[in-house]
């Protein structure tokens, strides 16, 4: 269990917030497009769901919703009764009680039939058949919808922990509901995306009904400018201090919330309206070094969660030879000098639960300021030998001002010496970007320069050259158009080296007529997206 709770203040997931209200209507005009929204704990799902539910307006539809995590089936099947009587109560304007019995009684008159069916569900619960009284409350929604000709919203809140119930067949029977429940849609929920994927794809065997995915990420670079400055009210930040504050947190709500409110009470300690260096470096000092620091507190629980149990030990070991850039298995082997096959399946494990990922052959860690505090406090800690805070917390602060430093550094460099610096790290390695595989060599030698071409117009364009060819990147902060992907085919295929690939790097959208003709000019097209989940890779800041 973490020590922060899930932030439960909506922001921003406008998009996605749209997409449930349109299928409630689509729900209602005869067309179901079941959900599962995927995202990493703590990434804001719930404060979602419970935006959508407050804001649901509509007496037609009865709300169903189950937080699953951490719970037992007895859970489950009071809080699936409790939420449809209590939800039903309250669309009738009846007067609302918490308590099973009353609302059973106090809705007897208007859903007799779905009464009946919750008496004999609780009967087989007392009587532990406990199958039977699983069977009962799937078929409960379609009862309920039938018998008031009103619809159903079940939402099942890290719905995976369903499988804890230990119950045969569970996810099949439930996946035979949902294709049937035509007046009843499902919204699922879960922390772990692979698991998840694997039951959604597998396990509910549906025919119909089949789930639209949605991931919920961290925010946007726009997203998170907005959000600092909601949190922080009448203070203010400057652009490059909230910038360094986005990648820092990685665009992260709960991270970014938690720092604003320690600014603002940092702010008011010391009477400052505005957020500089030094009181940023205080509260990351606060929050992030200090033992009880609410994120050190946070991260340290789910740190002491991942080595609990025989075995796990081996766990923390990984956390920090990838914390410290060992991304491959033989690199983490040479890092802790165990089996490979131990290795193997502790990575599996920390992929399932959502806190690393792999990208071609190279394995992560996908939360950017945990990684942070394995790497500059967690670890520090584990080998400090002379027991010495005060050292390890001086040691803390010069890192950190220093990553500030290098922050401000490399923000300030052109477009062409980032993407230099980062052509340079590719090692003949294979990444997976946006669902496209590139392979990506080593270049022996980089350099940029101006192309002049007919129409008196310049482009920004970089030549690596690999041991036996040559790479052409063309880079623009602005939109590529038609033309220019005119003017840069005419000089690929003017240009007497042996070029190995054409890249276009746009920090804005193609125009769809430039895509359409890049792609059709066998072009390798990054956007701004691509390009920082390259720079996340190879642990340099992301390009705003």
């Amino acid at each position: 269990m973490s020590y922060v709770e899930s932030e439960k203040i909506f922001f921003g997931r406008e998009k996605t917030l749209a997409t449930l209200k349109r299928r409630v209507i689509d729900l209602k005009e005869g067309y179901r497009q079941n959900v599962a929204l995927l995202g990493s704990r703590y990434i804001g799902k719930s404060a979602l769901l419970h935006h959508f539910m407050d804001n649901l307006d509509d007496r037609d539809i009865t709300v169903i919703y189950l937080d699953l995590e951490n719970k037992d089936f007895k859970y489950f099947v009071d809080k699936f009764i409790g939420s449809l009587l209590y939800n039903f109560s309250k669309n009738l304007n009846l007067v609302l009680f918490e308590d099973i019995n009353v609302l059973i009684e106090n809705t007897r008159q208007y859903i007799p039939h779905t009464v009946a069916v919750i008496e004999k569900i609780r009967s087989d619960f007392l009587k532990n058949k406990l199958t039977e009284c699983y069977l009962g409350l799937l078929a409960l929604p379609e009862i309920f919808t039938n018998e008031t000709g009103k619809y159903c919203v079940l939402i099942i809140d890290e719905f995976q922990a369903m499988d804890e119930f230990e119950m045969p067949n569970l996810f099949h029977d439930l996946g035979n509901k949902i294709m049937t429940q035509k007046r009843c849609f499902y919204i699922l929920s879960s922390s772990y995306r692979i698991v998840a994927e694997s039951i959604i794809s597998q396990r509910l065997s549906l025919l119909f009904g089949n789930f639209e995915t949605i991931e919920i990420d961290v925010f946007d670079n726009e997203t998170s400018h907005e959000f600092i400055a909601y949190n922080l009210g009448t203070r203010k930040i400057g652009l490059h201090l909230a910038n360094f504050l986005i990648d820092f947190c990685a665009g992260h709500p709960l991270y970014l919330n938690l720092l604003c409110q320690e600014f603002k009470n940092l702010g008011a300690a010391h009477n400052q309206t505005e957020i500089y260096v030094p009181l940023l470096s205080q509260a990351v000092e606060n929050t992030i070094f200090d033992r009880w620091g609410v994120l050190s507190r946070h991260f340290e629980l789910i740190t002491n969660e991942l080595a609990s149990g025989k075995g796990n030990k081996l766990t923390t070991m990984i956390l920090m030879a990838l914390a410290d850039e060992n991304h491959k298995i033989a690199d983490i082997i040479d890092h802790i000098d165990v089996k490979r096959t131990q290795v193997s399946q502790k990575l599996s494990r920390l992929m399932e639960m959502g806190f690393v990922v792999k990208n071609g052959n190279y394995y992560f860690l996908k939360d950017k300021l945990f990684k942070y505090w394995i790497k500059f406090v967690y670890q520090k800690r584990f080998k400090d030998i002379e027991l010495a805070p005060d050292k390890l917390r001086k040691q803390f602060k010069e890192e950190f001002n220093r990553l500030v430093e290098d922050f401000y550094v490399c923000t300030r460099k052109d477009l062409s010496s980032r993407i230099i610096e980062l052509l340079y790290c590719f090692d003949n390695e294979a990444f997976q970007l946006n669902g496209r595989k590139y392979k990506l060599p080593v270049f022996k030698r980089i350099e940029p320069f101006k192309l002049d071409v007919n129409s008196g117009r310049a482009f920004d364009v970089i030549e690596a050259q690999t041991k036996n060819a040559s790479w052409y990147i063309f880079m623009k902060k602005d939109v590529f158009f038609e033309n220019d992907i005119n003017l840069i085919a005419n000089t690929v295929k003017e240009n007497k080296k042996k070029l190995e690939r054409c890249l276009i790097i746009s920090l804005s959208d193609l125009e769809e007529n430039a895509r359409l003709k890049a792609l059709q000019e066998r072009f390798w097209i990054w956007n701004q997206g691509e390009l920082n989940a390259l720079l996340t890779l190879f642990d340099k800041p992301y390009i705003v």
